[in-house]
């Protein structure tokens, strides 16, 4: 792919930096293996986490879907007007539709003291993580590319309490806290510390609630973070 590809791929995407915070945050990191960029949309394939993202005008996107290779498996599409295409296109039979939420200030957040402490956890902490991990998509090697690229674990004298990571094509998520130690704010302080350990390593600081979750969305919004005024959707094999 060309400078002048990425150039005009992100320039598309920046009009609405919110809703395509992934496929900006694949541009930033540089984990496009493959770029189609014109005037009307943006297709990319990302090798960190192997989905095919579109964002497109929806009366082109047939167009772009064609260049989609057959076998794909994960698809993230960014307008609901080609959801029934893309599906009937993949046969792909899960789905989840999302809102995406972007921190767009370079500000850090302060991190309320919670009577205990916040530590990164390594590969070892991996099947802990795992076990108690509420999505059931996650396998042991997914959760040690997590510990890679940052878990976040807090704990209480001492004990883990919850965590929070990043998933693989850069969002915030995998925030877990306790039954023992919810109703805490553990929650709130798990996502600042992840919102500013994005911000330290020059990534987007983003994440993307399963459209219904309202408890997810208002905590995105009390702590700055924009949310895109539609959905995004995702499908998987």
């Amino acid at each position: 792919m060309t400078v002048e590809q990425m150039e005009q791929a992100q320039a598309w995407l920046e009009r609405d930096s919110v809703l395509h915070a992934n496929m900006l945050e694949v541009l930033r990191r540089g984990s496009a293996d493959a770029l189609i960029a014109e005037e009307r949309g943006v297709l990319l394939h990302d090798t960190g986490c192997g989905a095919w993202m579109l964002a497109a005008e929806p009366d082109v996107a047939e167009d772009f879907l064609d260049q989609v290779p057959e076998g794909c498996d994960l698809f993230v599409g960014h307008d609901m007007a080609y959801f029934d295409l893309a599906r009937a296109r993949f046969g792909l039979p899960e789905r989840e539709i999302c809102w995406s939420a972007a921190y767009l200030d370079k500000v850090s957040l302060s991190v309320p003291a919670f009577g205990g402490e916040l530590r990164l956890l390594d590969r070892s902490w991996a099947p802990w993580v795992l076990a108690h991990y509420s999505h059931t998509f996650a396998d042991l090697d997914y959760m040690e590319r997590a510990a890679d690229r940052g878990i976040i674990g807090a704990f209480v004298e001492g004990q883990p309490a919850g965590f929070v990571g990043f998933h693989d094509e850069g969002s915030i998520g995998m925030l877990e806290v306790l039954p023992a130690y919810r109703r805490r704010g553990l929650g709130e302080v798990l996502q600042r510390a992840a919102i500013n350990l994005a911000l330290e390593r020059g990534q987007i600081p983003f994440g993307q609630v399963i459209d219904g979750n309202e408890a997810s969305l208002s905590l995105q919004r009390k702590l700055g973070m924009a949310v895109s005024k539609t959905t995004l959707f995702w499908l998987m094999g």
